[in-house]
């Protein structure tokens, strides 16, 4: 009897260690720090069991233990610190340039930006990545397509292919002349600053329209000569006619006074005096 009451007593220390010790849960870590990978592999974690952490993807570790312990069911703190990753100001290709408004660290973008002239190839905007900034771009100077050949002249350019601020010239053959600009200038977008000249034909007067010319100034000529003799001539006339009229006045109004003075048969002044005078002669 003794003997069976005594395996309960022997059994108590035992039970006593083993309430003691226990396992302790999946970590739960934040967003910056995770478990590595040969920890998150394990399926339980027993008391004084140790778990390595390590920083996330996109992080990387400033100080700080990487490693956690498990203490009767409860992990010790976290010690490991972790900071984004800085990519750092990408390195400028020729002709080229960034805006950055969200900084460099990692997940920020940036926009790429060429100079004046210069067609970006590539990416617009670069993100800051764990293997540094995506994407890839390049600044190419602007070309202009060659301009259609102009008739009747002659076009010189500096190269084969226009390029940015690429200044075309133009002439005429002999007998033409340049109609609009002489010169053209690529632009930045791959446009000229004005469209090409034409060469347009001078126009000459010919022989027969010369003499026909000559002719009708010779006969309007002479028709105004006509003209002005026909007027002088009828200026005399209207002046002789009006001597002639102012004579014939002169001359009536000269008779009329010669008449009165000497007498009129009409009035018989002339009769009277030959009837006294033979009267007289009778007495």
């Amino acid at each position: 009897m003794t003997s069976v009451r005594a395996w309960p007593l022997l059994l108590l220390p035992l039970s006593l260690v083993s309430v003691g010790t226990a396992d302790c849960p999946f970590p739960v870590l934040n967003g910056k720090i995770v478990l590595s990978s040969e920890s998150i592999l394990k399926n339980s974690f027993p008391d004084n069991s140790v778990a390595f952490v390590e920083c996330a993807k996109g992080y990387v570790r400033e100080e700080g233990s990487t490693s956690i312990t498990c203490l009767n069911g409860v992990w010790s703190a976290v010690e490991l610190i972790c900071k984004k990753i800085d990519c750092g100001e990408p390195t400028r290709s020729p002709h080229m340039s960034y805006v950055i408004s969200d900084g460099t660290l990692f997940g920020a973008y940036i926009k790429t930006k060429c100079e004046t002239g210069y067609d970006l190839e590539g990416s617009s905007h670069r993100q800051c990545l764990v293997s540094g900034w995506s994407g890839k771009a390049e600044c190419i100077l602007t070309k202009c397509n060659f301009p259609d050949p102009i008739g009747h002249g002659k076009m010189s350019a500096p190269r084969d292919k226009p390029e940015f601020n690429d200044v075309i010239t133009f002439s005429c053959d002999d007998n033409y002349i340049l109609v609009g600009n002489s010169s053209i200038t690529c632009g930045e977008y791959g446009d000229y600053s004005s469209p090409p000249p034409k060469c347009i034909v001078i126009t000459t007067p010919t022989k027969e329209s010369t003499t026909t010319n000559k002719a009708t100034t010779t006969d309007m000529t002479t028709a105004s000569s006509r003209s002005h003799g026909g007027l002088l001539e009828a200026l005399i006339t209207g002046f002789m006619s009006a001597l002639v009229i102012i004579a014939a006045v002169l001359g009536g109004i000269l008779g009329y006074r010669h008449l009165k003075y000497k007498g009129s048969y009409n009035t018989g002044e002339e009769l009277r005096t030959k009837e006294e005078l033979l009267l007289n002669q009778s007495v």
